[in-house]
């Protein structure tokens, strides 16, 4: 691998910092399939403290990965959807996906489930 950290710049460093904080790719994932309103995403994600949503959609927008849209009609209301360089997580989120497969044991509750 040719991405190595030099005093000012690591790739694999900047990018877990913002990938790694708690809910940041199940979000990401929840809008691979397109826009979706606050209380959709919270939805998908199990009721996702909106306190916490709101954080993570703000360093997700600030950082160019969503963009948020707001729609002007009675009453008004915002819409979160990716970006191209969001979008583009996809791969990354997908080979998590691919080695979690290969590599990862289920936890046993749902191992014994899936075995019934």
């Amino acid at each position: 691998m040719n991405d190595k950290c030099d005093e000012i710049f690591c790739p694999v460093s900047a990018t877990t910092s913002l990938l790694g904080q708690k809910w940041t790719l199940e979000i990401i994932r929840a809008l691979i399939d397109g826009k979706k309103r606050f209380n959709e995403l919270s939805q998908a994600l199990g009721g996702l403290n909106a306190r916490t949503l709101s954080a993570r959609l703000r360093t997700l927008e600030a950082e160019g990965i969503l963009e948020r849209q707001l729609r002007s009609s009675i009453p008004p209301w915002v819409e979160y959807e990716l970006t191209e360089k969001g979008r583009a997580l996809n791969a990354v989120i997908e080979s998590m996906a691919e080695w979690a497969r290969r590599w990862m044991k289920p936890p046993a509750k749902a191992k014994k489930a899936s075995s019934n």
